[in-house]
């Protein structure tokens, strides 16, 4: 218990002077040498309008203590919600990088991106939501698909 303790302060103070974060799950491990914190069953991130559900997430450490990256594994289920970005949707694996404010999602990706009024259906999608760019790719089973509006 002292350990999940100590980590969920370091998740805490690496959001400090960030919007509050919550993170929920059915449970919770944490080991000090992983510098890594598991959420599994039902796990929940919270954090203003943005909004990541996933079968388990991982919170990573570097080794100044300050999170490096989320993880989010399995049946994910997102909206992100930034000054640039308004994006819903699903995919098998998520990453984020708070740091650089880069999010990478991986396999089966659909995403509506409801500021542009644009569908994307690909393999990969890479967001970077302070400024709104991404980009996207396909694999060799099923191309990359763009679907949008034209006035």
């Amino acid at each position: 218990m002292k350990k999940i303790s100590i980590l969920l302060f370091m998740i805490g103070v690496s959001v400090l002077y960030a919007e509050k974060l919550e993170i929920t799950a059915d449970k919770f491990i944490a080991k000090d040498a992983d510098k890594a914190v598991r959420f599994l069953g039902n796990a929940k991130i919270v954090q203003g309008h943005t909004k990541i559900s996933a079968d388990r997430i991982i919170v990573y450490f570097n080794d100044d203590n300050s999170t490096q990256k989320y993880s989010a594994l399995g049946g994910v289920r997102f909206h992100i919600k930034k000054s640039a970005a308004n994006y819903q949707g699903s995919c098998r694996e998520m990453l984020y990088f708070p740091k650089k404010k880069i999010y990478i999602l991986r396999g089966n990706v659909k995403v509506k991106d409801r500021q542009n009024k644009r569908d994307i259906t690909a393999s990969k999608v890479e967001i970077h939501s302070s400024t709104g760019a991404f980009s996207i790719e396909g694999s060799k089973k099923a191309a990359a698909k763009l679907t949008f509006e034209m006035k």
